[in-house]
């Protein structure tokens, strides 16, 4: 068992490794980094800061994969604080009092932690965190040194800046405009003298480590207790400041795994990265692949009804209706059943990729690797070029020469009987090879005849 934490701004590395020397330390969390198979059930992550606004930000669901994997999931202090009063019905940890105050409603926005920082170098923070800010108010209060009026009106000017401009010299300017120059001196004063005086992100990280630490000792059963609410002495400041009640567990039995969960688990969680880009190979480029496709579709049917034995045609009896018997019983109108049923495959289950790639040769590897290659040393060379150049109607043309197909209504009927749902889709799975591809026919043909090939002059990605 591992105890991982994703950490920047809030803690940095070297403090974290000098007081947990086992600790695996990860940069700021980031869309997609909980997928990966190096977490495993039994493991303990620790979710401290995050990367967000420029880049996408680690998604509510990715956290929820790794919790029904049987991973300990903590939050903390910042985006963790944040993401864990989210979560902590469906059994993520929440540590520390920043996370106490998103929980009582304190605070309800993602600026209240943002640090701004660079993207190179070291993580520093150049602005004050809110919720520092607001540790600063609490202890001004408790000290005398401002009344409660005073701070809320002084974290209320403070929330309407920008965050990257909530800095320490914007902090002393605004409190001395608005006639608290007591607490601003007091400020400077207590900063100087320790700069982490009023640091609860970090405070609050380093607990958190210190707590799965002895989780990842201690494996626990069940969802924890939620800890880390604010002290009774505690007044919000904030306009926005309501009472906190007990959320009540959840027990809805909807399932939270949409498309868009599986897509990301199919881009992130296989242990090949490349593995995506094989099953789309064998879909385009297999002339078989549509009888895979016909035994994939038995074998989630198998996985969906485990509560209701039978045959596959009794499966498409319950989802599609009586009428749709003949449609099995016929060869010829099996695409009515693949049209209406395509589940999208999970690639991170071994057994579905294992089906996929049955007909997969040595020489499809060897090909999926050079012309993804191919296309990654085009788009370098050319920087200002995306595949997203590559319009819908090109990729049509090269799917109806691929296929051998000439109509829209059969081109729409093969992209299903190969696990296609839509034309768009089968364009994004072709779009990494077309260079590729178009390669190799180039390399086919004699010279001048390049003119010949039906594709139209729009591929430039």
């Amino acid at each position: 068992m591992a105890v991982h934490v994703f950490v920047g701004p809030s803690c940095p590395e070297p403090l974290v490794r000098e007081g947990h020397p086992e600790v695996v330390v990860h940069g700021p969390a980031r869309h997609g980094d909980l997928f990966p198979r190096a977490f495993r059930a039994g493991d303990v992550v620790v979710i401290v800061d995050g990367i967000y606004h420029h880049r996408l930000a680690l998604r509510h669901k990715e956290i929820l994969d790794a919790l029904e994997r049987g991973v300990t999931v903590v939050g903390a202090a910042s985006i963790g604080a944040l993401r864990a009063a989210e979560l902590d019905r469906f059994g993520m940890i929440g540590v520390g009092r920043v996370y106490g105050w998103y929980r009582e409603g304190v605070f309800d926005g993602d600026d209240a932690v943002s640090v701004a920082h660079g993207e190179t170098g070291s993580l520093a923070g150049l602005n004050v965190p809110l919720v520092n800010l607001y540790s600063a108010v609490l202890a001004a209060q408790e000290a005398g040194i401002l009344t409660q009026r005073a701070g809320r009106s002084l974290t209320e000017r403070m929330e309407r800046e920008y965050y990257p401009l909530r800095t320490r010299e914007r902090i002393l300017t605004l409190a001395r405009e608005r006639g608290e120059s007591a607490f601003a001196d007091w400020y400077a004063a207590q900063l100087a003298a320790d700069p982490a005086a009023f640091d609860q992100k970090r405070a609050d990280a380093l607990e958190a480590l210190t707590l799965a630490e002895r989780l990842g000792s201690h494996p626990h059963s069940g969802p924890p207790t939620p800890t880390g609410s604010s002290r009774p002495a505690e007044t919000p400041v904030t306009r926005r400041s309501r009472a906190a009640e007990p959320t009540p567990p959840v027990t809805t039995d909807r399932d939270w795994r949409t498309e868009y969960h599986r897509r990301w688990r199919n881009v992130f969680a296989p242990a090949d990265p490349a593995l995506r880009h094989r099953v789309a190979y064998q879909q385009i480029f297999t002339e078989e692949f549509p009888d895979v496709w016909w035994d994939f579709l038995h074998h989630r049917a198998d996985a969906a009804d485990r509560g209701f034995p039978g045959t596959f045609r009794d499966h498409i009896l319950r989802e599609l209706g009586p009428s749709a018997a003949r449609w099995h019983d016929d060869p010829t109108l099996r695409t009515r059943i693949t049209a209406l049923l395509c589940p999208l495959p999970d690639l991170a289950d071994t057994r579905d990729a294992t089906l996929l790639l049955r007909q997969e040769s040595a020489e499809d590897r060897a090909r999926v690797t050079d012309w993804l290659e191919r296309t990654r040393q085009h788009l370098d060379r050319h920087p200002e070029r995306s595949l997203t150049q590559i319009s819908e109607a090109t990729c049509a043309r090269l799917l109806r020469r691929i296929w051998s197909v000439h109509t829209d209504a059969t081109l729409a009927t093969e992209c299903t009987r190969r696990g296609l749902p839509t034309l768009r889709g089968a364009a994004t799975a072709l779009r990494p090879f077309a260079i590729g591809y178009l390669s190799s026919l180039a390399a086919q043909q004699p010279v001048g005849d390049a003119a010949q090939q039906p594709v139209g002059g729009d591929v430039h990605a």
